[in-house]
């Protein structure tokens, strides 16, 4: 299938953002990989900030179409839980770039990037999580403050994520959202 210029050029930027983050990513550089001009890159989105934007919010509202889609499957709350984290680890696995570039925009220091509220976007996360265990204590499937469990769960998952993202381990799939629900909900012993 062959690509059009404003897919071009949201393929080159997500590359060179997640290799070297917004700062060290010059439009130029973009155009390069892209194979456009500069007018065209600037007719698709008036500037770098607005490509990176447009980026940033694409990916977190596929994340989070998918994220509730998923936390309606399952019949429990660790059903549940694990339908979310599948999602999400199954939306990295396909586009880890995207995940390196939501990352680095975390970690980079705050002048460096355009504006992008990640707290809304964890706070999101965080609430969905809590609602979901909120409902599993509800119905006595486990036990614990639900907003604590959540951001538990969000945690751990957090640190293998970016461990598959540094390292290629462990692999993004079902059987790890599965180990991770697992070990947070039955604890460690």
């Amino acid at each position: 299938m062959k690509l059009n210029a404003r897919e071009k050029i949201r393929n080159a930027a997500v590359d060179l953002f997640a290799e070297k983050g917004y700062a060290a990513t010059v439009t130029r550089e973009i155009c390069q990989r892209a194979g456009v001009t500069k007018p065209v890159l600037y007719y698709h989105f008036a500037s770098k900030e607005r490509l990176y934007t447009d980026l940033l919010r694409g990916g977190w509202t596929e994340c989070q179409e998918q994220l509730q889609l998923a936390a309606r499957k399952g019949k429990t709350a660790r059903e549940k839980l694990i339908e979310v984290l599948a999602a999400d680890l199954a939306l990295t696995k396909r586009d880890p770039r995207m995940a390196t570039m939501m990352f680095r925009m975390i970690f980079a220091p705050s002048n460096e990037t355009p504006n992008f509220d990640f707290v809304r976007v964890g706070l999101e996360w965080s609430r969905l999580m809590a609602a979901i265990v909120k409902e599993g204590v509800r119905r006595g499937e486990m036990t614990g403050n639900a907003r604590q469990v959540g951001e538990a769960i969000l945690g751990v998952h957090i640190l293998y994520t970016l461990s598959f993202l540094l390292t290629g381990r462990p692999r993004p799939d079902r059987r790890l959202a599965r180990r991770i629900v697992h070990l947070v909900v039955d604890g460690c012993g």
